[in-house]
């Protein structure tokens, strides 16, 4: 196995042991990536498909490595955990289990988290296998944090909500998106039973985006947190809200300018309540 670092230059591509060392992590649905001194020389197709990127080569000219790859979220495992980054994959490897995690961005900029197991079968080699455990994470956030939805509404609850300010922040900045924040007043003279909440929340959702995070903020009030490229996407997005709900609300929506914190764009939104 020592000749596969000539995989970086294709030379060896056609020889019995190359061919059947790539077909078989080929067939495997998890992301494998093999390591010489720390630098990619060859991927499985569900690696290439993840990143949309062919070969170690056109990998290390635009990421020069692979930690380069990993979303510096302080939950999970990145660069900035270790001082020696040329001995990364053995600090690695002492870590808990439970800590064996990390985030990748996929060519779409959708974020992952995978749990990652590196073995060393050979001297300076690395074999890395991603799998990927974003919706085990949801679940067992779902469960363990029970705060994390309102019960009345299924929507998100508003001290989670704070909770994750500075995440959410973080992602926008990561994803080089702007925050838009949109207030949703349900008007209704009538008392609000658990029956109407529920059946509300679930409408808003049929028309926001998948991503969009809706949150229970009073009685009758949700607020809807979102990443927008521009103040004309935010605008949309109220717009169809107008267009398509089929309750009586009111809007009020804010746009984040450079550097605003949260706090501030959700103030500027209750303000522009119309």
């Amino acid at each position: 196995m020592n000749n596969l670092d000539e995989q970086k230059d294709k030379t060896d591509s056609n020889t019995p042991y190359y061919k059947l060392f790539k077909s078989t992590i080929d067939r495997q649905k998890d992301l494998i990536v093999l390591l010489h001194n720390n630098t990619p020389i060859l991927f499985n197709k569900a690696f290439i498909d993840f990143t949309n990127i062919d070969t170690p080569k056109e990998f290390i000219r635009e990421y020069s490595s692979i930690f380069s790859r990993f979303v510096p979220y302080d939950s999970y495992f990145h660069a900035g955990n270790i001082e020696n980054l040329e001995h990364w994959v053995d600090e690695f490897i002492k870590l808990p289990e439970e800590e064996k995690i990390v985030s990748m961005l996929d060519y779409k900029i959708d974020a992952y988290a995978f749990s990652l197991d590196v073995q060393t079968p050979a001297l300076d080699y690395a074999l890395l296998t991603f799998t990927d455990i974003s919706q085990d994470l949801i679940k067992r956030i779902m469960i363990e944090n029970d705060t994390s939805i309102d019960k009345e509404s299924l929507a998100y609850d508003k001290k989670y909500f704070m909770h994750t300010l500075q995440s959410f922040y973080n992602a926008a900045i990561f994803n080089k998106k702007t925050i838009g924040i949109t207030i949703i007043d349900l008007v209704t003279q009538n008392v609000i039973n658990e029956k109407t909440l529920k059946d509300f929340v679930t409408h808003i959702k049929g028309i926001i985006r998948k991503n969009d995070m809706l949150v229970r903020w009073g009685e009758k009030q949700f607020l809807l947190a979102y990443f927008v490229d521009t103040a004309e996407n935010s605008e949309k997005i109220s717009e169809k809200l107008r267009q398509e709900s089929h309750y009586r609300i009111r809007l009020g929506t804010a746009i984040q300018k450079e550097g605003e914190e949260i706090d501030h764009i959700v103030k500027n939104a209750e303000s522009m309540l119309l």
